[in-house]
């Protein structure tokens, strides 16, 4: 999908345009003015732009209400999904607003943004039959971004926090929603648009998940959508042989093999990943090499011994060293910990509460990739 056709360049000249001109606006006093008030006024006239220079166009694709239908299912799936994770990881209070004023100004402000976006990207999908994903995802990207925020970044740890928190969820969900424009039609993507921003505007809570949960669901979302609307094409092309189908099968198991290997280093199941940041446990293992823990219940914490290497929490961080003493008070069992390679024993106690898991299995090397990411945003 390359290429634009050349009579609709005027389009793509517009937003080229309109990007330019909100983010110049940013960096001025007007900006509050400018995102609250004007913003979905210029979009309205570019939307009427767009109305009249596309009229003539329609959208061709085949089996919409079927691949409609998939999409639907894959949406309703993402909000019980999203729901049920605040059951792992808790809720948090929503940010805004939820008085009458507030919401009848986000609904202004987000809403009809939310529409306007997703008829021009609506329109350009279909006027073009080489409309290509990557400059039309680019470009709502690019609208989204708030630029007087990461131009005023000028550390790197905030830098790539913003990235992984903010752009690149963005890129996701703005890849899955022209795709949608793309192959299905206009009501598929703006129905997962309006419910992404129903969520964020009018939920009285919502999980409060990481950044790397919130990519992960996006990526879900996206990897189902493509994988049901291109098995319909599939199925409709008679010329299909079962080498394709069982290549799409492949995909699926891909898509599945992906998604468990992120909620495994994530931490979501009994076993988890550790990269190993100091040298304290050396030779047993040393800084850059990983280790995977095994999370433990509390009848499990009971069966430590003197030997054991444990990952605990202390003041903020958490820490992997070797138990060398157990004492039981007749309530509860305190442990006495030591790093192989320390002099001393920890002068703090360990109590059951503060034990993440104990470790069995080590891995040479592995850990690295997070050591130097986690010096980088020191």
């Amino acid at each position: 999908m390359i290429g634009i056709n050349k009579k609709n360049w005027p389009l793509y000249a517009v937003l080229v345009l309109y990007l330019a001109i909100s983010v110049i606006m940013s960096f001025t006093p007007f900006s509050k003015i400018y995102i609250d008030v004007l913003n979905p006024l210029i979009l309205i006239a570019i939307a009427l732009f767009f109305y009249f220079f596309t009229r003539d166009y329609h959208n061709r694709n085949h089996n919409k209400y079927g691949k409609m239908q998939n999409v639907i299912i894959v949406i309703i799936a993402y909000c019980l999904i999203y729901y049920l994770s605040g059951l792992v990881f808790g809720f948090a209070k929503n940010s805004y607003s939820l008085s009458w004023k507030g919401i009848i100004s986000n609904f202004y402000s987000f809403f009809t943004i939310a529409v306007l976006e997703e008829y021009l990207r609506h329109k350009l999908a279909i006027s073009n039959k080489k409309a290509s994903l990557f400059l039309i995802t680019s470009l709502f990207v690019l609208l989204n971004i708030d630029f007087k925020y990461l131009f005023g970044i000028t550390a790197w740890s905030d830098l790539i926090l913003y990235v992984f928190s903010n752009i690149v969820p963005l890129i996701i969900l703005n890849i899955t929603l022209t795709y949608l424009a793309i192959r299905v039609n206009f009501t598929s993507h703006l129905l997962y648009r309006l419910v992404i921003t129903a969520i964020m505007l009018f939920s009285p809570i919502i999980p409060n998940h990481e950044w790397i949960i919130t990519n992960l669901l996006y990526l879900l979302v996206l990897a189902f959508v493509v994988s049901s609307v291109d098995y319909l094409v599939i199925r409709e092309d008679k010329r299909t042989r079962k080498r394709e189908l069982r290549s799409e099968k492949s995909v699926w198991a891909l898509y599945l093999f992906t998604a468990l290997f992120i909620l495994f280093m994530i931490g979501v199941f009994k076993y988890q990943p550790i990269a190993i940041m100091s040298d304290s446990m050396y030779d047993y293992f040393a800084r850059g090499d990983a280790v995977i823990i095994e999370k433990l219940d509390s009848d499990e914490i009971h069966k430590l011994e003197v030997g054991d290497v444990i990952y605990y929490h202390h003041e903020n961080t958490y820490i992997t060293h070797r138990i060398i003493d157990v004492e039981d008070d007749g309530s509860t069992y305190i442990f006495h910990t030591k790093g192989d390679n320390n002099e001393l024993m920890d002068d703090w106690e360990v109590y059951e509460e503060d034990i993440a898991g104990i470790i069995r299995v080590r891995l040479k090397y592995l850990g690295w990739p997070s050591v130097w990411l986690y010096e980088l945003m020191k």
